[in-house]
């Protein structure tokens, strides 16, 4: 076949996913290069080795149904194992398939489902089915896909990654151009190393042979060879065309010369009335129903009709196909359609939206449908509610991103109907209001912003209206890590406490159109979120005024899930306060209102998690993060609560020393989550996970890695800029860069510092008095920072202090005394895994210091010996770099490096080893000549080099990693 290497490496792709890891394939490339037709052989040859689920995405001007190609690529699967199979396969999430009636998957919904419910019950469909056998899901055409099903595509190849799953999309290249929704996704196919794009490029003269060898099941003439990739300009749909139409020869007059003449030679050759319902067909799309395309075609003999439909399939213009007919190929569509006259073509449309209404009236959700017909036919007045109406289907589905492109294309009528806000059953600023929040469930907060600052330009200040669009750009702005949060939300509680004051002083328009509820409901909200915003940047005492005022009146007006986030958000409040008992007992209480509310006891799970972690009860931690994390992928909220939950979840893994389980869950999380605050939580916690295993420079280029999106949260997150502080000055110490490492303490140092969360003081403590003890220690500064630090340490009042500050204590000031007091603490359960070997080597330290060379020996060797059994590696490495230079240990470098050189630090030691420089290195391995330099210093250090040239001497006796 022409395309053998293509299919190669399709099946590569499936070998690789049998063994057990996801891949997503892109088959790219323009109209009639043969995407179907490769996908078809290839599916031929490996039937039996997997199972296929094919979804078509369908032409309707941009704007389809949500969901079209997803549902249609897993009705063959609830067809063929039954929806109690389904649902039980899909796990607790599988009630959220009903959400698709296309699947006729029963069972209850839950109220509150999001649009990620719905993909992790896909999701995990697919993993269980996949377990039993290889799963291919194929998406094709996503040039035409709506934007819901583009939704789960992008969330099933970021979040698959070791489920039996093939993933192919289909798409012209030439037709995903700038502004296109799948651009930006497969934009992000190209980077993904998980990804394998394949580009059908037009035949050469030797594929142009082979295809025809393999049409005309005969080797070609050459001169017909030569003719037909003249004619054909190597396009394989139209080579084969030519072939079946016995046009190879190279004889004047046999075909007409232009490509889209001949696409209608076939159609040309039909009767009149065979070419008016292949006619009416194209109007419709690339396939319709028989009983529709019957309905819409009812001018003549039901036998006409038929007469003219096998016609057409006679003459290889349209198939038959389970439910009506489509057509050969989509630019046979294409090239008719352009034949139908205006006219026609709007008397047809306006026939199919007919039909559809008539469906819809029986209960079928075609609103999408009717609206693009409409809208064909030239009817705003029509189109206009329909797409309304479509705006409402989608979101009862949770198809977001489907829902707000509808109300887009109602927004865009809106000036060209009679009475749009009666039509529409709601005003225009509602409607842009709703448009927004859709486009920032979908997770396009940019766009969802710029429509409600449009919204707000509309919007007279001061209304109930101007209220609620700041409230929700408020919600957008955070969620987007951008600055202006706070402020819409003060503005919006500002106009909501006016129009409360003037509608007692008796005013009769204040209030007169609102719902008293749905007023105060508005109120709560915005006091609850502002309070939470708050707390992020150390405004906690207002933060609790507010909190509890929000709650009390959520509770009066019988909002429960709010008024547990209001209680929750204040528990935190008394947490930064130092108020540890309160912060428990307030966060049960707020557990206890939730009652079985998915969101608030996220934010339940999210919060006493986090309070348990800076207690030290990393066990409880632990637990609480994994119940939620587990919720969160029932509830669909893995991509937001979900990440923030994962993190909370890594960080008593770390503490605990369970690294491979950190790594894991790092792994599956950072390819899902977008660029928010959670994600900055994972990156840092993937650089603390590489320091404490002994990789100080990868840490140094993951932190380098989130640089942009560290600042950008620690702008207005308090925690953020703390946490990465703490992280960046560890990593600086280990690399030997005190500057770095005494600026980044700066953040707890400084005179006057804004509040710190209490909990996040003692470990940081800790690092700011290393830094002290070996960063500062020459400055004149750092006795004026040691007696900062000891303030902080007498003035904090945590729980786990006690714990803490003998460690302090004995950096600040180092003797055997305050060493050995240090130790005796070390076991604390409080305290992280990495603390007590640390504690040890630096005893071992000072004993040398005081001339105990015995005993520091022997707490050398325990320090060596608890290190490795923990797998602390960067403690690790630093006590055998000491024992080595202290002449306590005569350890053979080579095996010492076995253990301890990183897989990256391995490639830049081959490559010092062919006498590179830290620039080529940089070049050779896409990092900064910096970075490679840090790499190297490393690598010195680990082998006890003093030099390049001896690095490489050893490098030749390294031991396999």
């Amino acid at each position: 076949m022409a395309r053998d290497a293509e299919l190669a490496q399709l099946a590569d792709a499936l070998r690789v996913v049998t063994g057990g890891e996801t891949r997503t394939v892109a088959v790219a490339g323009e109209a009639g290069i043969g995407k179907t037709r490769l996908l078809t052989e290839f599916v031929a040859r490996h039937a039996g080795d997997a199972r296929v689920l094919v979804g078509r995405c369908i032409d309707m001007g941009g704007a389809g149904q949500a969901y079209t190609s997803i549902a249609g690529a897993l009705r063959a699967l609830t067809g063929e194992l039954g929806d109690d199979e389904v649902r039980r396969l899909a796990g607790d999430a599988g009630s959220a398939l009903q959400r698709l009636p296309e699947l006729a998957v029963g069972g209850a919904t839950q109220s509150d489902a999001s649009a990620g419910g719905l993909h992790e019950a896909i999701m995990l469909l697919l993993e269980a089915v996949s377990a039993e056998r290889p799963v291919v899901l194929v998406i094709e055409d996503l040039h035409w896909v709506d934007p819901a099903s583009l939704a789960v595509v992008r969330f099933l190849s970021r979040a698959l990654t070791a489920a039996r799953v093939l993933i192919i999309v289909t798409y012209r290249t030439e037709d995903i151009g700038r502004g296109h929704i799948a651009r930006g996704f497969v934009t992000e196919l190209i980077r993904d190393r998980r990804c394998v794009r394949v580009a059908l490029e037009r035949l050469d003269r030797h594929a142009t042979r082979a295809l025809m060898h393999e049409l005309l099941s005969h080797a070609p003439d050459e001169s017909a060879v030569d003719a037909l990739l003249a004619r054909s300009d190597g396009v394989p749909f139209y080579i084969e065309e030519l072939v079946s139409l016995e046009a190879c020869a190279d004889e004047p007059g046999t075909l007409p010369d232009g490509l889209r003449e001949l696409l209608l030679v076939r159609y040309e050759r039909l009767s009149e009335e065979a070419r008016r319902v292949v006619r009416r067909l194209a109007v419709g799309g690339v396939e319709v129903a028989h009983d529709l395309l019957a309905a819409v075609s009812e001018d003549g003999e039901r036998s006409e009709f038929e007469d003219a439909l096998r016609e057409a399939m006679a003459g290889a213009v349209i198939l038959a196909t389970p439910t009506g007919y489509s057509f050969r190929h989509a630019l046979v569509r294409e090239a008719i359609l352009d034949d139908v006259l205006p006219g026609e073509r709007e008397r047809l449309h306006g026939r199919y939206a007919v039909e559809y209404e008539a469906r819809a009236e029986a209960g079928a959700r075609v609103a999408a449908a009717i609206a693009h017909h409409w809208e064909g036919a030239r009817d705003a007045a029509r189109a206009f509610p329909a797409w309304v109406r479509a705006m409402r289907e989608a979101r009862a589905t949770t198809g977001y991103a489907s829902a707000a492109q509808h109300a887009e294309r109602a927004l865009s009528l809106w000036e060209v109907v009679p009475d749009p806000e009666r039509a529409a059953g709601m005003g225009r600023l509602e409607l842009m209001g709703r448009t927004a929040t859709y486009l920032r469930n979908a997770g396009d907060v940019e766009r969802s912003l710029g429509v409600l600052e449009a919204a707000l330009r509309e919007c007279a200040p001061g209304t109930f209206d101007h209220a609620m669009l700041l409230n929700n750009q408020a919600r957008g702005l955070a969620i987007a890590a951008r600055p202006g949060s706070i402020e819409s939300y003060r503005e919006a509680l500002a106009t909501l406490d006016a129009l409360a004051a003037r509608a007692r002083a008796g005013s009769v328009d204040a209030l007169a159109a609102q719902d008293a509820v749905a007023f105060e409901s508005l109120r709560a909200d915005v006091m609850v979120s502002l309070a939470g915003r708050l707390t992020l940047i150390g405004e906690d005492h207002e933060a609790l005024e507010l909190a509890r005022e929000g709650a009390a009146l959520a509770h009066r007006i019988g909002r429960a899930r709010l008024e547990s986030v209001g209680v929750n958000i204040g528990a935190i409040c008394h947490a930064h306060l130092g108020r540890v008992d309160s912060a428990v007992d307030e966060l049960e209480r707020a557990r206890h209102i939730a009652g079985s509310d998915g969101p608030a006891l996220l934010r339940y799970w999210v919060n006493a998690s986090d309070v348990a972690q800076h207690l030290g009860d990393y066990p409880r931690a632990l637990a609480i993060a994994e119940e939620g994390l587990a919720a969160a992928r029932t509830l669909g909220a893995d991509r937001t609560s979900g990440i923030v939950l994962a993190s909370n979840t890594v960080d008593p893994l770390l503490a605990l020393g369970r690294w491979e389980e950190a790594e894991s869950l790092l792994e599956r999380y950072l390819p899902m989550a977008l660029a928010t605050t959670g994600r900055s939580y994972l990156v840092r916690d993937r650089a603390w996970l590489q320091l404490l295993r002994g990789d100080a420079p990868g840490a140094a280029e993951t932190l380098a890695s989130g640089r942009a999106l560290f600042a950008s949260t620690s702008a207005f997150e308090l925690q953020s800029r703390v946490t990465v502080a703490h992280v960046t000055a560890e990593v600086s110490l280990a690399l030997g860069d005190p500057a770095r490492a005494w600026r980044e303490a700066q953040l707890l140092l400084a005179q006057d510092p804004q509040p710190v969360h209490p909990g996040h003081v003692p470990p940081f403590a800790w690092t700011a008095a290393r830094v002290i003890s070996r960063a500062a220690r020459e400055s004149p500064e750092s006795e004026v920072a040691a007696g900062r630090l000891r303030e902080l340490i007498r003035d904090g009042g945590w729980p786990t202090l006690e714990a803490w500050a003998p460690l302090i204590e004995a950096e600040l000031s180092p003797s055997v005394s305050t060493r050995r007091a240090a130790l005796a603490v070390a076991d604390d359960p409080r305290l992280p895994v990495q603390v007590r070997p640390d504690a040890l080597l630096r005893l071992a330290e000072t004993l040398l210091e005081d001339g105990e060379r015995t005993e520091a020996r022997a707490c050398l060797d325990r320090a060596i010996a608890e290190a490795r059994d923990r797998g602390t590696g960067g403690v690790l490495d630093q006590a055998l770099t000491f024992g080595r230079s202290a002449g306590l240990r005569r350890e053979a470098p080579s095996r010492r490096a076995a253990d301890q050189l990183t897989d990256r630090e391995r490639q830049v030691l081959g490559l010092v080893a062919s006498g590179l420089s830290n620039r080529q290195i940089g070049e050779r391995l896409f990092i900064s000549g910096k970075t490679a330099s840090v790499h190297v210093s490393a690598i010195l250090r680990k082998l006890g080099a003093t030099n390049r040239a001896e690095a490489a001497h050893l490098a030749r006796d390294l031991p396999p990693h």
